[in-house]
């Protein structure tokens, strides 16, 4: 995994962790500011008859009045739709703004009032600001930041109206504070550590879970392209065997071919087989196929001679006019096989219903340093709505058909520094074009085929 990649897995877990903390502060949300709104109810209702009552009354109007404003807030927020993340991360800036906002209105509480309270009113502070300090670390566990910002101004200030009356008492009430505070601290940190880890866990089995998934889709097109691959040379092989089993029937004095001509032909279609599946053992195990200096004449005649039966079947017209001067190709030969194979018996297939059917096949130079291949049928052609879809996988016109062929096709072209296109043939049918690099270098070529 490169840099960019455990950057983009760190942003995503980042992202993640601020959505739940995000979702665990939301879940809270109602009956945090319903409790913000009635203890200070609660404290100005217990003023009431004092001379405390305009100062107390001051107080929580600032206690609501953050609230409307978180509350309004929220409204908006969901009344407007933005993209996710930004908006979580302007969330938490805010809700983090107006914590510590109201932990500093609720810090003034016993720094206002504590001092000459009765004995009552004392106890009914301390309630009031230890009920919050616990619930506010409670609420924002998920995020220590928004813990500290609400509940540490709470506890500071009562820690200080506690000092301040200096007796014994108090002080061993203070000494309870800071250990009662820094446990509730901890425990914040403790979950958002676990939140943090839970998140990674999910990333994780989702990652797992997604290869697994990609895997299955690989393999998948993994076994239609093998099943498309050599279907082609064992139905041809299929072909000349039963063509021996004919002329085993014949007198051998009345063979119009020998025997070993078919069998010799099936021996090659299966060894078309066995090279395609080293091929393919070779691309899951990631080995590079070998690539050797060759004709690319001799390939393509070789093909063409491999479904000489299936043409003979069909009554297919042949041209071959290969004339081009350079057709060595730095190439795997059993590659070079299947982009023709695939080419020249889509082209049969195409051309089944048709009252003409030729397959023209030329080659001639682009340039210096590449060679290029018609291969022009006269079937039924290219529908504008598939041209485009031609080279997609699974894209097929044939009834029973994989679409994997021109896909495969496209790749091994493409992987060999070429390109490949189609379009209508000015005499009907369509013409596939296949444009490679040539090797300017005699030696160790492979003779033609």
């Amino acid at each position: 995994m490169d840099e960019s990649e455990r950057r983009a897995l760190s942003d995503q877990g980042a992202e993640r962790v601020q959505a739940e903390q995000l979702s665990a502060l939301m879940r809270h949300f109602p009956g945090v500011m319903l409790a913000n709104v009635c203890n200070a109810l609660v404290f100005v209702i217990a003023s009431w008859k004092t001379d405390k009552f305009p100062l107390a009354l001051g107080w929580a109007t600032v206690i609501w009045s953050i609230v409307s404003l978180m509350v309004l807030r929220q409204w908006v927020r969901r009344a407007t739709s933005r993209s996710a993340a930004p908006r979580r991360r302007r969330g938490i800036r805010r809700l983090l703004l107006y914590a510590i906002s109201l932990g500093l209105a609720w810090a003034a509480l016993p720094l206002l009032f504590f001092d000459d309270a009765s004995l009552g009113g004392k106890l009914l502070i301390v309630c009031l600001s230890s009920g919050m300090l616990c619930g506010g670390v409670f609420v924002m566990a998920s995020t220590p930041a928004g813990a500290i910002a609400f509940s540490g101004p709470i506890a500071m200030g009562a820690l200080v109206a506690l000092l301040r009356v200096g007796d014994t008492e108090h002080i061993l009430m203070a000494t309870v504070l800071a250990v009662y505070s820094a446990v509730l601290f901890l425990g914040s940190f403790n979950y958002a550590k676990e939140l943090g880890n839970l998140v990674a866990t999910q990333i994780d089995a989702e990652e797992k879970a997604s290869a697994s998934v990609k895997n299955l889709g690989v393999l998948a097109e993994m076994a239609a392209g093998l099943a498309h691959e050599i279907s082609q040379p064992l139905a041809a092989a299929t072909s000349y065997i039963r063509s021996a089993e004919r002329l085993l029937q014949i007198p051998t004095e009345k063979r119009e071919v020998p025997i070993e001509r078919p069998l010799r032909d099936a021996a090659t279609q299966l060894e078309n087989v066995r090279q395609i599946i080293v091929h393919l053992r070779q691309a899951i195990t990631d080995r590079k196929a070998e690539k050797k200096l060759l004709h690319l004449h001799g390939v393509i005649r070789s093909v063409i001679e491999a479904n000489r039966k299936l043409q003979e079947e069909a009554r297919i017209r042949i041209d071959a006019n290969l004339t081009a001067r350079n057709d060595v190709v730095l190439a795997n030969a059993v590659e070079m096989r299947q982009i023709f194979t695939n080419l020249i018996t889509n082209a049969f297939d195409a051309m089944q219903s048709s009252p003409e059917r030729a397959l023209a096949i030329s080659s001639r130079p682009v340039g210096e340093n590449s060679i290029r291949i018609d291969v022009a049928d006269t079937g039924a052609g290219i529908s504008p709505a598939i041209k485009t879809k031609l080279f997609e996988p699974l894209m097929t016109t044939k009834a029973g058909g994989l679409g994997v062929g021109l896909s495969i096709t496209r790749s091994i072209v493409e992987e060999h520094h070429g390109q490949i296109w189609a379009e209508p043939n000015p005499d009907g049918g369509a013409i596939f074009t296949v444009v490679l690099p040539v090797e300017n270098r005699a030696a160790g070529i492979d003779p033609p085929m």
